[in-house]
């Protein structure tokens, strides 16, 4: 295993990250494509990647603690891919370090699900977040709200931002400091994208996506004043699994700041991976 750290920031002010993701399987040629808008206060911000032999990702930020720990966004050998949003701090362990141990252990979406139902049955519970897996024939969203949780299956396309769909959590949500409104406005909008998503390329146009105009309710955000949240990274997991070897075929593109204004770097993820690969992997990954 390798960590590394890329590019250059603090964590120390970070708390909230009202961020977006979703996943969508493409019929023909058959992808899975996993997509994330990370989404912070601070435009000076740190990627942590953790490479293990079997399985790779973006180390996640504890929203309550700043601590970093777990994945916010990854792939396994089996080409399970899993991403995260928040939803709501408390003083439970994050859903970033489940997220790490379902892509670790887990072979598909339904083994995710399993395994995550058989920790919260033990009374185990996390910050709330909503959990989006994806294998090549199926994807679900868990929400996850302390031990309780909800379950959205789909064969072709699911999406989250920072509220849950399924939880009954609406008052509570609306009653905090979460953006409610402005969580909801983008999930709709994300949906009205989602759904014309046919090519990988309509995934890179719904990330840079302004809407109506470009601000807190855009999918790609942008600040305009000094607390506001804007889009820090930008990644999209490409699993073909059309392969004569059997094995998927694994491209992580990702995009430094708001993808609107960036280009996005496509990065071969190879399994089994030895340091070789891991060091070319931390060369390629964009730095600035």
């Amino acid at each position: 295993m390798i960590t590394y750290i890329v590019g250059g920031g603090r964590f120390s002010d970070v708390r909230f990250m009202p961020s977006l993701a979703g996943a969508v399987i493409l019929p023909d040629p058959k992808k899975t494509l996993l997509f994330k808008n990370r989404n912070m206060q601070t435009s000076s911000h740190i990627d942590e990647l953790f490479y293990d032999i079997d399985y790779f990702g973006v180390q996640g930020i504890d929203n309550a603690t700043g601590t970093v720990g777990g994945l916010a966004i990854g792939v396994n050998r089996y080409g399970l891919v899993i991403a995260n949003t928040h939803v709501r701090n408390t003083p439970d362990p994050s859903y970033y370090l489940l997220t790490e141990q379902l892509l670790m252990f887990a072979k598909n979406a339904e083994d995710g699900l399993s395994m995550t139902v058989d920790q919260l049955n033990k009374d185990r519970c996390y910050q709330w977040g909503n959990l989006i897996l994806a294998d090549d024939d199926s994807m679900l969203v868990i929400e996850l709200a302390g031990s309780d949780h909800s379950i959205e299956w789909s064969e072709r396309r699911v999406l989250r931002t920072n509220h849950h769909i399924m939880l009954d959590t609406e008052q509570i949500l609306m009653g905090g400091k979460s953006g409610y409104d402005s969580s909801v406005k983008r999930v709709e909008r994300g949906y009205d994208l989602i759904r014309q998503v046919a090519r990988v390329e309509n995934v890179f146009s719904l990330l840079k996506d302004h809407g109506e105009a470009q601000g807190q309710e855009s999918l790609c955000r942008h600040a305009t004043r000094e607390k506001d949240y804007a889009t820090t990274m930008s990644y999209l997991v490409e699993v073909d699994h059309n392969t004569e070897s059997g094995k998927p075929k694994i491209v992580f593109h990702v995009a430094k700041g708001n993808p609107c204004q960036s280009e996005f770097t496509a990065i071969p993820i190879i399994f089994p991976a030895d340091e070789e690969i891991m060091n070319r992997v931390s060369q390629l990954y964009p730095k600035e």
